[in-house]
C-alpha cells in the first residue's frame, strides 16, 4: 500500500490502510494512542502486546507506519488476526518523517483525548489512567497536554557531558522540564520519582498526551523533516502560548530507545541538533541577550570538542568524528543562512481509505470504507 501525495491544488493527500474493531470494551472511549513507526516490526508488536494486558488501555490505537516496505503491515496484521481487541487497531500507510505521521495520526483518530507513544516505550500499568485522571480534573480546562515520566532516568547519574554543560553554566540550574532563554533545558537523567503533576515548559513527544482542541489551532511542524529532533520542543513552545502543560508523575513509561531503524548517521544528526535549536531559539525565545546568545554558542562550542575528544580517544568509532563535523556544519549553515519557516493554518491533510482487515473466519474479500476522520 503507498500513499498517494498531496497535489499542489491543496487537495487532501490519499492514503490506504486498515481496520480491525474492538471485540471488547476498553476502558478509555474517549481516548486515542497514536504510534508513529519506522521500520521497527518487533517492537511495535512488542507494544501491542502489551497494551492487550493494561487494565486502562485507549478506546482506539492507530499505528501509523512510514516504512517503505511491508514488514510492519504484516505483522501487525498476523498479530491481530490472533487477538481479541479491546480496542479499535487502524494501521495507516504514511509517507515518512515523524511530524507528518503524526499529522497523519490527527486526521485520522476519532477520541477527544489523544496520546502519542514512540514504537518502543512500553507504559506501565495506570500510565492511560493517571493522565486521563489529570485531564478529568482539570475542571477548567486549562491544561492542554499532559506528559508521561520516563522511568529510565530515574536514579540516573549524570554523564560527563551533562556535567560539563551545568559546571560552565550553559545550562542553567533550574527544575528539569524548564525552557530558558539560551535555548536550553535540564536533563530528566536522576531526577527522583513524585506524585502528583508539575508545570513544566517542555514535553516528551514520545509519551505524551493532548486535549483534541489544542490541534483545532497547532499540528505538528513540517519544518522538522525525518527524524525530526527537536520537533516535540518546538510544539510545546506554541501550545504553551494557549494551554498550561504539566508532567503526570504517577503515568510511568519505559523508553528502551532501540537502535534499529528511523535513526540518522552521526553527520545529519549532528546537523540537525545545531540547526533544529537555532531555528527554535529564535523562533520562541525573542528575549535572549548577550548572555543567552553566549550561552547558546558555549554549549555547542563544547558538543564539538566532547565528540571531537571522543573520536580521538577511539578512533573506531566513526560516528563521533562524523557527529562532531555535522554540528560544525549546522552551525556555520545556521549563521549563513538562518533556518526559517511559517506554519500553515492548522487544518486536515490527509485522508485514509480503509479496508476492514480479514480475518480467518471472514470471506477473502475486505469490504472498502473510504473514510474522512
Amino acid at each position: 500500500m503507498q500513499p498517494k501525495m498531496m497535489n499542489s491544488t491543496g487537495a487532501l493527500c490519499r492514503l490506504s490502510g486498515w481496520r480491525k474493531p474492538s471485540d471488547d470494551s476498553a476502558a478509555f472511549s474517549d481516548c486515542t494512542l497514536i504510534v508513529p513507526t519506522y521500520r521497527r516490526p518487533k517492537e511495535i508488536v512488542a507494544l501491542l502486546n502489551l497494551l492487550t494486558t493494561l487494565p486502562d488501555v485507549p478506546g482506539e490505537v492507530v499505528v501509523v507506519d512510514g516504512s517503505p516496505e511491508d514488514s510492519v503491515n504484516k505483522s501487525i496484521s498476523e498479530w491481530a488476526n490472533a487477538q481479541r481487541l479491546q480496542f479499535d487497531l487502524v494501521y495507516v500507510k504514511s509517507p515518512p518523517g515523524l511530524t507528518r505521521q503524526r499529522n497523519v495520526g490527527l486526521d485520522v483518530c476519532s477520541r477527544s483525548f489523544i496520546f502519542f507513544l514512540d514504537d518502543d516505550c512500553l507504559p506501565e500499568p495506570g500510565y492511560f489512567g493517571s493522565i486521563r485522571q489529570v485531564f478529568a480534573e482539570d475542571v477548567r480546562s486549562e491544561i492542554g497536554a499532559v506528559r508521561g515520566f520516563l522511568t529510565n532516568g530515574i536514579n540516573k547519574p549524570l554523564t560527563l557531558l551533562w556535567r560539563l554543560r551545568y559546571a560552565l553554566k550553559f545550562v542553567p540550574r533550574g527544575e528539569p522540564g524548564q525552557y530558558h532563554a539560551c535555548g536550553t533545558s535540564g536533563t530528566w537523567d536522576s531526577v527522583p520519582r513524585f506524585n502528583g503533576v508539575r508545570k513544566i515548559d517542555v514535553l516528551a513527544g514520545g509519551a505524551s498526551a493532548y486535549r483534541r482542541e489544542v490541534f483545532q489551532k497547532h499540528r505538528f511542524s513540517e519544518f522538522f523533516y525525518g527524524y525530526a529532533q527537536g520537533e516535540d520542543l518546538e510544539m510545546s513552545r506554541r501550545i504553551a502560548r494557549d494551554w498550561k502543560l504539566v508532567i503526570c508523575g504517577d503515568a510511568l513509561v519505559d523508553h528502551h530507545h532501540q537502535d534499529t531503524g528511523g535513526r540518522p548517521s552521526g553527520f545529519p544528526r549532528g546537523r540537525m541538533a545545531v540547526r533544529n535549536r537555532y531555528f527554535i531559539w529564535k523562533r520562541h525565545s525573542p528575549e535572549a541577550g548577550m548572555m543567552d546568545c553566549i550561552r547558546f554558542w558555549g554549549d555547542h562550542l563544547l558538543i564539538f570538542c566532547y565528540y571531537l575528544l571522543g573520536f580521538c580517544r577511539h578512533p573506531s568509532q566513526g560516528y563521533y568524528l562524523s557527529y562532531t563535523f555535522g554540528t560544525l556544519y549546522g552551525a556555520i549553515e545556521s549563521l549563513i543562512t538562518p533556518p526559517h519557516y511559517e506554519e500553515p493554518p492548522a487544518k486536515k491533510e490527509f485522508e485514509v481509505c480503509f479496508t476492514e482487515l480479514k480475518t480467518k473466519t471472514r470471506s477473502d474479500s475486505a469490504e472498502s470504507l473510504c473514510a474522512q476522520a
